[in-house]
C-alpha cells in the first residue's frame, strides 16, 4: 500500500488564508521564502529582493503557459490548445524581442494626452454613480462603482459600446479563472476556453467593422499598424485587442474597494485624508502596497537558478507573491502598518521593469478620483463588518462591499 502524501505545509487554498494570507507570507519569509509547493507544483517567493529578480532578470521568462492546464483531461486537449494559443499571442506572455515590438504599439493607448482627456468623463462618471444612490445612502461598492467606472474607461478607449460591458465581464472572468491554481483544473479549462472564443468572435466582428469606418481611437491605430505596416498578425491584433479589455478594468476595480475598505478600517488616515487632500496620491500608493489587487506574478526558469540557496531547476515556475513582498519588513518599517504618508521603497503592486503594467497611469487615476468622489461623502461607512474576499491567486479583491453615506 503506497503511503499518501503528505500534506503541504502552507495551504495556500483555504477560506482562513483568503481571508488573511498575510499571517501565512509572515511564517513563509521566516522559514521558507522559496517554498516548493508539492500540490501546486511551483514555488512561491515571500521576499521583496526575491521577487525583483523575477520580474527584472531575463533568465525568467513570461512565456509560461504550457505550464498552465498540465494534467488536464484528454477530452479538454483541443479546447485547452485553443486557449493557448489565444493567450501566447499576448504581449504579457511574450519575451522580447516579440514583446518590444507588441508593446511599442499599444502604449500609445495611455499616452498622457490620451489620461489627460479621460480625467473628465471619469470624473464625470464617479459622480452620476455616487448620486444614483443618493436616495437609497448607500450601494455595494463594487458592483454599483468600481465595476462601472474602469469598464466603462476602457470602453472608451477602444471606442466599444459601453452596453456590452457586462458581456465582457463574464468573458474576463472566464479567462482570469485559467491562470488560478486554487479552481478545479477541468472547470478552469472549460471557461477559459468559452471566455477566449467569446473574445476572439467579438473583437473581429469589431475589426472588421472598424476597418470598413475607422476613427481617431486605439483599436483603428491597430488596425492601421496591421494593414499598412504588417506590424501585427491578424492573429495578434485580435489577441491584443482582447488582452487590452482584460486588463483594462479588472485590476482597477478591485483597487478601487481594496483602498477604500483600508481606509473605512483605518478611520485616523481617512480623516488625515479628509483634512489633507494633498495625499491622496500617497494615500493611493500605499493601498497598493498594503493591499494590491494583483495577488501574484509568475514566471519560468531558463535556466538553473540560485535564490539565495535554494535553485529554482530549468523550467520550473515560480509564483512572486506580490503581497508579500509589499510587507516584507526588510524593505519597509512596520509593514503591517496602513501609513498615507509613508516614503521610501517602491511597491511591487504593478510588477517591475519592461513588464510594467502597461495601464498603470490610467490605473492610478481612474483609482485616484474614485477614492476622493468616495472619501468627500459625509458618513462613509462599512454596512457589514465581514468583508468576503474573493478565493484567488490571482486577484486580490472583494466579492462585494456594502457602504452607506449620508444623503
Amino acid at each position: 500500500m503506497s503511503t499518501p502524501p503528505s500534506p503541504p505545509k502552507y495551504d495556500l487554498l483555504s477560506p482562513e488564508f483568503f481571508a488573511d494570507p498575510h499571517s501565512t507570507f509572515r511564517k513563509m519569509r521566516a522559514e521558507d521564502p522559496v517554498y516548493w509547493h508539492p500540490q501546486l507544483k511551483m514555488w512561491f517567493l515571500t521576499r521583496y529582493d526575491d521577487i525583483r529578480r523575477l520580474v527584472d532578470e531575463l533568465d525568467f521568462s513570461t512565456e509560461r503557459l504550457d505550464q498552465y492546464g498540465l494534467g488536464a483531461p484528454p477530452a479538454l486537449k483541443e479546447k485547452l490548445e485553443v486557449v493557448n494559443d489565444f493567450l501566447n499571442l499576448w504581449m504579457v506572455f511574450s519575451d522580447p524581442p516579440r514583446h518590444t515590438r507588441i508593446r511599442s504599439l499599444v502604449t500609445k493607448a495611455f499616452a498622457p494626452r490620451v489620461i489627460h482627456d479621460l480625467r473628465p468623463f471619469v470624473q464625470d462618471l464617479a459622480r452620476k454613480r455616487i448620486e444614483a444612490a443618493r436616495d437609497a445612502g448607500g450601494f455595494d461598492l463594487i458592483k454599483d462603482y468600481a465595476y462601472p467606472l474602469p469598464s466603462a474607461v476602457i470602453a472608451e478607449i477602444l471606442k466599444i459600446p459601453s452596453g456590452d460591458m457586462d458581456t465582457f465581464k463574464a468573458w474576463t472572468d472566464d479567462v482570469m479563472n485559467f491562470f488560478d491554481p486554487s479552481l478545479a483544473l477541468e472547470r478552469a479549462v472549460e471557461q477559459a476556453y468559452h471566455g477566449v472564443v467569446g473574445l476572439g468572435a467579438y473583437f473581429q466582428k469589431i475589426i472588421d467593422e472598424r476597418r470598413q469606418r475607422p476613427g481617431d481611437d486605439v483599436l483603428s491605430t491597430l488596425i492601421t499598424a496591421r494593414d499598412v505596416d504588417e506590424a501585427l498578425t491578424a492573429q495578434e491584433l485580435v489577441a491584443t485587442c482582447a488582452m487590452l479589455l482584460v486588463g483594462g478594468h479588472e485590476t482597477a476595480t478591485y483597487q478601487i474597494g481594496n483602498a477604500i475598505v483600508a481606509l473605512l478600517r483605518h478611520p485616523a488616515q481617512l480623516a488625515l485624508l479628509r483634512d489633507r487632500p494633498d495625499l491622496l496620491e500617497s494615500a493611493i500608493e500605499e493601498s497598493l502596497r498594503y493591499n494590491g489587487a494583483v495577488f501574484q506574478v509568475m514566471r519560468r526558469a531558463k535556466r538553473d537558478i540560485d535564490l539565495q540557496g535554494t535553485v529554482i531547476p530549468a523550467g520550473q515556475c515560480a509564483f512572486g507573491l506580490l503581497h508579500a513582498g509589499n510587507r516584507d519588513p526588510a524593505k519597509y518599517p512596520d509593514p503591517d502598518r496602513f501609513d498615507i504618508t509613508r516614503t521610501g521603497e517602491r511597491h511591487l503592486a504593478f510588477g517591475h521593469g519592461f513588464h510594467t503594467c502597461l495601464g498603470v497611469a490610467v490605473a492610478r487615476m481612474e483609482v485616484q478620483i474614485a477614492v476622493a468622489e468616495l472619501v468627500a461623502l459625509p458618513g462613509l461607512a462599512l454596512a457589514t463588518d465581514h468583508c468576503e474576499w474573493l478565493p484567488s491567486l490571482a486577484v486580490r479583491g472583494l466579492k462585494s462591499l456594502p457602504v452607506t453615506f449620508s444623503t
